[in-house]
């Protein structure tokens, strides 16, 4: 009896080291500075040494290339969305197949039945490991906004946020960055590691295809909306903001330093990192 009772105890012990080593093996998110790129970059980690964090499009590399940035002084995140789906994505027959609930017409990107249980499935069981078999560290959730009150999707936001569940109940130590749904924050908050903001200081009007510079009234409500939820949820909050001219990019920065969190300008298309700016660079 004494024996089998050792055998159990030292069978706990070794369990609860193992998971004592999984938890210390985990990255500690430092978000500054960082970048967004979803162009390929070709000299990925000459790039990505330049930034302590830094989101990129997973499909425009191979696990080889993903590698050489597995360093502690790294966080690599792969993008994935949420709400909707790119047509020139390798699983959009998969989703067609489902039928789809709309169009956003600024990106030309179909709206996802997250109410269908097999379109959720494609995403957590078929896209989430495509991704994170690369090695990625972690995840960029993109689109959360999708199902916000103020669309015709807001009855989707139970099942945006079983798969935001899922996802950290399928990588408990990934690194999980959530775009916007600030709607959401008071029930996915425990499932993510920071939040991602766009359109703080400035804004790019789709219509007009311009970029300007928010009205002082508009900027301080949002600016005050983020520090206040950031204070409540005690997350890390990172912005990226949208300018192409010299001139909105150091007005833009000109509201952004005042505000105490990482950002990053660029193009609306994040598609050129070399002309980006983050909120460590002079």
């Amino acid at each position: 009896m004494i024996r089998q009772l050792v055998i159990v105890f030292c069978a706990i012990t070794i369990l609860v080291d193992a998971c004592k080593n999984t938890d210390s093996a985990r990255k500690s998110l430092d978000p500054e500075p960082f970048a967004v790129s979803y162009e390929h970059i070709s000299s990925l980690e000459k790039v990505a040494s330049k930034y302590d964090l830094l989101i990129v499009e997973p499909e425009n590399y191979t696990k080889a290339a993903v590698d050489t940035l597995n360093t502690s002084e790294n966080t690599l995140l792969g993008y994935i969305s949420l709400g909707e789906v790119n047509k020139y994505r390798w699983y959009y027959p998969l989703m067609e197949e489902q039928g789809f609930i709309g169009m956003n017409e600024n990106w030309d990107s179909p709206y996802l039945n997250l109410a269908d249980s097999t379109t959720r499935s494609i995403l957590l069981d078929k896209v989430l490991p495509n991704i994170m078999v690369k090695g990625y560290d972690g995840l960029f959730l993109d689109t959360v906004d999708d199902v916000a009150p103020y669309t015709e999707r807001s009855h989707l936001q139970p099942y945006m946020l079983e798969v935001i569940a899922g996802i950290k109940e399928r990588y408990p130590e990934a690194i999980v960055i959530q775009n916007a749904g600030l709607f959401m924050l008071d029930k996915t908050h425990k499932y993510i590691d920071a939040v991602l903001i766009e359109d703080v200081a400035t804004a790019y009007n789709f219509e007009r295809k311009d970029y300007h510079l928010r009205p002082k009234e508009s900027y301080q409500e949002k600016a005050d909306k983020i520090t206040t939820l950031k204070q409540k949820y005690n997350l890390p909050f990172l912005i990226v903001d949208f300018a192409k001219t010299n001139d909105l990019k150091r007005m833009a920065r000109n509201r952004l330093d005042t505000l105490g969190m990482p950002y990053f300008i660029s193009t609306i298309e994040l598609n050129d990192i070399s002309k980006g700016i983050s909120s460590t660079q002079q």
